[in-house]
């Protein structure tokens, strides 16, 4: 079906948007199945032609907002709708043209659906679990594979700036592996769908502070973490006794630290910074 509609709509996909159109009728149908659809708020970010939109609305959600940027999608989409192509009769349906970076949901309550490229991922994660009122209840994000290993910590990652953002707001798992034979054009490398739940675990830490420091940490991620700390302003005293309670070696670096003992060492930094 997919592939159909990609020749009687004339698609080609745009370099300059980093394009990619998964067409797997059986892994669409698989991410269509991995979370709860049904009456819930969804939006779907960067939809294309609406391969998993049809996929999406036959799982009755309460509404279904589209995010998409490309002009050239929004009228084909209009005219899927129009032909009955997509049923949107039952629901509340909306599209929005427009940069999902600029977006902001007036929904308390929704799920993010999404298949996005390499460039835009961090951003992404980035704007709906710090820059918005409204965090979304969980997130199901197709990206590439060497993206959800690094966030996943997997095949020797150690911790990131992108793995201890979301690590603070999220629990994630690995869903579906998805083969670069999956998509026209197919991609270089495999993509996989991890699947975001928010959890507040640590509500406490203040997210200004914690994205501030964990930047300074990595600023230079072979030195030691301790001269980073002290580099930009941090009194060596507090961080001594940090290190000694937790037996913390003076030679640690930024990267083998996890989500807690982050948490825990912004928590006393942001308080007693210069």
């Amino acid at each position: 079906m997919s592939r159909e509609i990609l020749q009687r709509y004339s698609i080609r996909a745009k370099k300059s948007l980093w394009q990619n159109f998964l067409v797997n009728e059986n892994i669409l149908q698989e991410i269509a199945d991995a979370e709860t659809i049904l009456w819930e708020n969804i939006i779907e970010v960067w939809p294309g032609y609406g391969a998993l939109t049809e996929k999406l609305l036959e799982k009755n959600p309460k509404s279904l907002t589209l995010v998409e940027l490309d002009s050239d999608m929004i009228q084909i989409l209009e005219e899927r709708i129009s032909f009955w192509e997509l049923d949107t009769a039952d629901i509340k349906f909306n599209i929005i043209h427009q940069d999902v970076l600029e977006y902001a949901p007036d929904f308390e309550s929704y799920k993010v659906i999404a298949n996005i490229p390499y460039y835009i991922t961090s951003p992404i994660l980035r704007h709906f679990l710090y820059d918005l009122e409204y965090t979304p209840k969980s997130m199901l994000i197709l990206m590439q594979k060497d993206v959800g290993d690094k966030i996943l910590r997997k095949n020797k990652w150690k911790s990131s700036v992108l793995s201890l953002f979301i690590e603070k707001k999220c629990n994630v798992s690995e869903m579906i592996l998805v083969p670069k034979e999956s998509f026209i054009p197919a991609p270089k490398i495999e993509s996989s769908v991890l699947l975001f739940n928010l959890h507040e675990d640590f509500i406490q830490i203040d997210d200004e502070s914690f994205l501030k420091i964990i930047k300074i940490w990595f600023s230079e991620p072979r030195k030691k973490l301790i001269k980073n700390l002290i580099k930009w302003g941090f009194e060596k005293e507090k961080i001594w006794e940090y290190y000694k309670e937790n037996n913390f070696s003076e030679n640690i670096r930024a990267e083998e630290l996890d989500i807690r003992q982050w948490c825990d060492l912004v928590k006393i930094l942001s308080k007693n910074q210069k």
